[in-house]
C-alpha cells in the first residue's frame, strides 16, 4: 500500500468520518444490561463473537465481492448482495443502523470521490431503492479511494472494534487502555474474519450469533437507551 492509499484507508477509517458509526453499540447496551457482558474478557469475547461468526459469513463476503464488482462496473451484482445482507440482519434495529451509516458513507464517499457505480449505489439508497448496506457501502467508497478489497475487509473490522469499543468506554467501567487492548488482542481473529470470508459463498450469507441477535430486539424495547442499537 503506498503512502496516498495509506492515507485514504486512514481517511475512510477514522472516526472523524461522518458515518454515524459511532452511534451504534451493536447490541452492548442491551447485553451490558443484562449483565452478560461485566468486564474487558466479555467485551473481548464479544468482539471476537462479532468478527468471526457475523462479519466473517455475512458482511465481509459480501465486501469483497461488491469491491471486485464495482471494479468491473457490475451494479446489478453490487445491488443484489446488499439485497443479501439485508435480509440476513435479523433485528430491526441492526438493519436500520446498516442502511443509515451505509448511505452516508456512500453519499459522502461519492462526493469525494465519484465513482459510476458508488455514485449510482448512493442515489439508489438514498431514494429507498436498495437496502444501502453499510459493509457494500464500505466496498465501494474503498474501491473508490483506490483501497484493495482485503486491506478494505480489514479496515471493516477494525472500524466495528473500534466503534464497539468506544461504546464500551461510555456502558461499562473500562478505561481507555483496556480498550486498546482489546483492539490489539482482536487482530488476529480480524485477520482469521478476512480469511473465511474470502472462502465463503457470499450468495449464502450465514451469520450466526443469536445471542447478539436476540441482544438486538431487546434493545429495540429498552426503556432508556444511549445508543441506536
Amino acid at each position: 500500500m503506498d503512502g496516498a492509499v495509506f492515507l485514504a484507508a486512514l481517511q475512510l477509517g477514522d472516526s472523524l468520518f461522518p458515518s454515524g458509526a459511532f452511534t451504534q453499540s451493536s447490541g452492548l447496551e442491551a447485553l451490558v444490561a443484562d449483565g452478560e457482558v461485566t468486564d474487558v474478557a466479555g467485551l473481548r469475547d464479544l468482539l471476537r463473537l462479532h468478527l468471526l461468526h457475523r462479519l466473517a459469513r455475512a458482511d465481509l463476503p459480501v465486501l469483497l465481492a461488491v469491491h471486485a464488482a464495482a471494479a468491473g462496473g457490475d451494479l446489478d451484482t453490487v445491488l443484489e448482495a446488499d439485497r443479501l445482507l439485508a435480509a440476513v440482519k435479523l433485528a430491526r434495529e441492526e438493519r436500520l443502523a446498516s442502511s443509515r451509516t451505509g448511505r452516508r458513507i456512500a453519499a459522502e464517499a461519492a462526493r469525494l470521490a465519484p465513482a459510476p457505480v458508488l455514485t449510482a449505489f448512493a442515489d439508489l439508497a438514498a431514494a429507498g431503492r436498495s437496502p444501502g448496506c453499510a459493509a457494500v457501502a464500505q466496498a465501494l467508497a474503498a474501491q473508490a479511494f483506490g483501497i484493495a478489497a482485503e486491506p478494505a475487509a480489514l479496515l471493516a473490522c477494525y472500524t466495528f472494534g473500534s466503534a464497539l469499543v468506544a461504546a464500551a468506554l461510555r456502558l461499562m467501567r473500562i478505561g481507555h487502555g483496556d480498550a486498546q487492548a482489546v483492539l490489539r488482542d482482536c487482530r488476529p481473529d480480524a485477520a482469521g474474519a478476512v480469511e473465511i470470508a474470502r472462502h465463503a459463498d457470499w450468495r449464502d450469507p450465514r451469520p450466526c450469533a443469536p445471542r447478539i441477535d436476540v441482544a438486538g430486539a431487546r434493545h429495540e424495547r429498552a426503556p432508556a437507551r444511549l445508543f441506536a442499537s
